[in-house]
């Protein structure tokens, strides 16, 4: 059945007439413009540059500062709950087409009581669910809704990935991390369509301790306001405190998203959310070996884990690192964790597949002699006192990612996450039994 959408006109008042402030002109050259990652294995390595305001400024921008046009144009934003596997959703009303690559859109109307239908959809446009329920629908909306899900993770990531639901008719967006009333990040993304600009990769760590919160607002062509900024809310508020007893260290794999379209900032994907003990992501997407190592000092030292998990290679036999340097990086990092006192646990790294990344263009296929490597650094994982071996559970007859288990032939989606999560709570638990007196 359609999803009906009766909404008084009483409400629709409420929304069109809004007090506007004045206008502000947003200045590129003092806002990093990095490329806008659209994907989870996006591999932005610019310097962040911060601009701090002061806390009257932070005050007096919430809702200030954008302007709108006066039109007769009606805007709906309806949101709708992520459906497992699907890759883009289609929305029907009455005669015209959508397509989104969110869980939601802003779509005009000719009048507020349009009857509205969305179809979940896999790559090659296959219908994985027919009637999606929309859960929530808005009036001409004055400020993006963010989509990140801080509420459902035991702990933030520390490299954070910024999403939202796009602003119809903003050119591009400002983007603004916060704590303690300071702006202490900002980001300006690069111009981009309505169907694929929706999340940014924030290049650097958040390991300061503290309560954070991020917003998001619409810019014009010319970098004028379009929207007012996002709202507060659970979902894009988190806490950063230290130490964390234990803590997971690698690349997309354990940084979080999956099904192509959907950011590390949803928590269905992240197999940290399948594992019932608190586990600190400590992953960043796209890294290979060498930038883990590189990263170790910095990231993981400052949290000071009793257990380390390590999920990496991946990224190098994909690109062609010889295995024998992957596994002198893996060596060196059990050094540095023996060094500090944190007990070092390897994952085997998943395996991949050429065929569907062919298929599906969203990276370059490995070498064809990448089963070989991936091999030599399982063996040398499954050669180490503290390892979880998730590998075979993901390769088919042929030593391929399974299709199943992945849309992209690289990262797996939410069953493979959820396998990788219950099997490191597993150890986790034989791990703290292990320390309990015996009588």
């Amino acid at each position: 059945m359609f999803k009906i959408l009766p909404v008084a006109l009483a409400i629709f008042l409420s929304v069109v007439h809004f007090q506007l402030g004045d206008e502000t002109e947003i200045i590129p050259e003092e806002i990093q413009n990095p490329r806008n990652h659209l994907t989870q294995d996006a591999n932005n390595r610019n310097e962040v540059r911060a601009k701090v305001l002061s806390v009257t400024e932070v005050a007096n921008s919430h809702d200030e500062n954008f302007s709108a046009g006066a039109t007769d144009e009606i805007t709906l934003r309806l949101t709708w709950g992520v459906v497992p596997g699907a890759v883009k959703y289609r929305i029907f009303s009455d005669s015209a087409e959508f397509i989104s690559y969110t869980v939601g859109i802003e779509i005009p109307v000719s009048n507020v009581d349009q009857i509205f239908k969305v179809e979940a959809l896999d790559f090659d446009d296959n219908i994985l669910q027919e009637n999606v329920q929309i859960i929530t629908t808005e009036i001409n909306p004055i400020r993006p809704r963010t989509t990140t899900e801080f509420h459902k993770m035991s702990f933030p990531p520390i490299y954070i990935v910024y999403s939202w639901i796009p602003s119809k008719d903003a050119d591009h967006y400002e983007i603004q991390l916060i704590k303690d009333n300071e702006v202490v990040r900002e980001f300006m993304t690069e111009y981009h369509s309505q169907d694929d600009n929706f999340d940014f990769y924030d290049p650097e760590p958040v390991l300061e301790d503290g309560e954070y919160f991020w917003r998001v607002r619409g810019l014009s062509a010319d970098n004028k306001p379009l929207t007012a900024w996002s709202e507060q809310n659970d979902g894009n508020t988190f806490l950063v405190r230290k130490p964390a007893r234990f803590c997971a260290i690698g690349d997309s794999i354990t940084h979080g998203g999956g099904s192509i379209s959907v950011p590390p900032s949803n928590a269905y994907y992240n197999w940290e959310t399948y594992c019932d003990l608190p586990v600190k992501n400590l992953g960043k997407s796209g890294d290979t070996t060498d930038q883990i190592l590189e990263r170790f000092d910095s990231d993981v030292l400052p949290f000071k884990p009793e257990v380390l998990f390590i999920m990496a290679g991946v990224n190098d036999y994909r690109n062609g690192i010889l295995s024998w340097h992957s596994v002198s990086n893996l060596k060196a990092i059990r050094e540095k964790c023996e060094a500090h006192n944190i007990l070092p646990v390897f994952i085997t790294p998943t395996p991949v597949n050429p065929y569907v990344m062919r298929k599906i263009k969203f990276v370059d296929p490995p070498e064809p002699d990448w089963q070989t490597h991936m091999d030599y650094i399982c063996d040398w994982i499954r050669e180490q006192p503290q390892h979880i071996d998730v590998a075979n559970y993901f390769v088919d007859e042929d030593g391929n990612l399974r299709e199943d288990l992945a849309v992209d032939g690289l990262h797996p989606d939410a069953e493979g996450k959820e396998f990788i999560g219950k099997a490191v709570c597993e150890w986790l638990n034989n791990y703290l039994d292990s320390m309990l007196p015996v009588d």
